[in-house]
């Protein structure tokens, strides 16, 4: 599949990974002309994103929930006026590959955790079960309605770290799936749309060590 074969109106995931540092960011088609997909502006913390950087990989994923995810790398941004209107226009230089996050190394942690709403204030003790680059599962006593929130942060708490010296572990998540356990309480599984650099320092220790 070209990028050019995207519809107006569909929506894709915009993936920016610096060195350890990775931000998911959602947008919409808004046309396509030339060979190039015309996106709606891309807002991130509520400023227009400035893609420009040679440094910053781009990863354009696009899922319509029948096949894997399709995915096209190496992609370039850049803001284009057209008929007045301002865009961010979008050119990758291969076809589309299917991508399957499922089959993304993953760690399996049984740790704690602690959950903060975007629109609760009080946090949530939480059960951190799995960790990837891309996603992360956890157990919650409560229900959490997806119309309720827009995003989920989550804090490691982690026995074996030295809170005193090192920064803690934040990420920001989106719901993609829950389920109801048994036992009573939700397993949630997330797609990181946010993460410190530290994260992917602590992704590796946590691999080296479950493999030793």
């Amino acid at each position: 599949m070209k990028i050019s074969e995207l519809k107006k109106g569909q929506k894709v995931t915009v993936r920016c990974k610096y060195k350890t540092l990775l931000v998911d960011m959602d947008a919409v088609v808004a046309g396509v002309r030339s060979e190039v997909v015309l996106l709606e502006l891309i807002r991130h913390e509520g400023q227009v994103v400035d893609f420009s950087s040679p440094h910053v990989q781009i990863i354009t994923i696009y899922e319509d929930g029948l096949d894997m995810p399709k995915a096209w790398t190496n992609c370039r941004i850049q803001k284009r006026t057209v008929d007045g209107r301002q865009y961010h226009a979008l050119a990758a230089p291969k076809t589309s590959v299917k991508v399957n996050r499922r089959k993304v190394a993953r760690v399996v942690m049984n740790m704690p955790g602690r959950l903060k709403i975007s629109n609760a204030p009080d946090g949530q003790d939480i059960l951190i079960h799995d960790l990837c680059v891309d996603g992360i599962g956890f157990e919650c006593p409560v229900k959490i309605e997806e119309q309720d929130v827009r995003h989920l942060y989550i804090q490691f708490v982690d026995e074996q770290r030295d809170e005193d010296e090192e920064e803690p572990i934040n990420v920001e998540a989106r719901v993609v799936w829950k389920k109801e356990l048994p036992k009573g309480g939700f397993f949630y599984g997330c797609r990181l749309v946010n993460a410190g650099e530290n994260l992917g320092y602590y992704l590796a220790d946590k691999m080296r060590k479950s493999q030793q």
